[in-house]
């Protein structure tokens, strides 16, 4: 999923190949390899690339279809359905979701 989205938000952003290249210091041949699939960015890199394009890192990866980072600007606090949350290796039940999601609307509003 990563070459398909990084091909999508550069061509979106209408930036060549070397222009992305030099906004995060890699050679053009580099952006093209992860544009092919050949290769990956690590995990820095990725970050750089995410805040480039304003994403997160798990839309890049396609961990997720929602393009918006998470961050405390945001006014709330999304929970992607479609990925299960667990914790301990345990799934966490709904009703323990609610109160997740209360709590990080309440914190993200106090460092407004």
């Amino acid at each position: 999923m990563l070459p398909i989205r990084l091909n999508e938000l550069r061509k979106n952003n209408h930036m060549t190949q070397a222009e992305l290249a030099k906004k995060i210091n890699v050679a053009k041949s580099t952006i093209s390899m992860w544009e092919k699939g050949v290769r990956s960015p690590d995990t820095t890199t990725l970050g750089k690339l995410a805040d480039i394009f304003h994403v997160s890192t798990d839309y890049l990866l396609g961990k997720t279809n929602n393009s918006s980072p998470i961050n405390a600007a945001n006014s709330s606090f999304d929970i992607d359905d479609d990925i299960p949350l667990a914790y301990h290796g345990k799934s966490i039940p709904d009703e323990y979701l609610e109160i997740i999601k209360k709590l990080m609307d309440s914190d993200s509003r106090k460092g407004k």
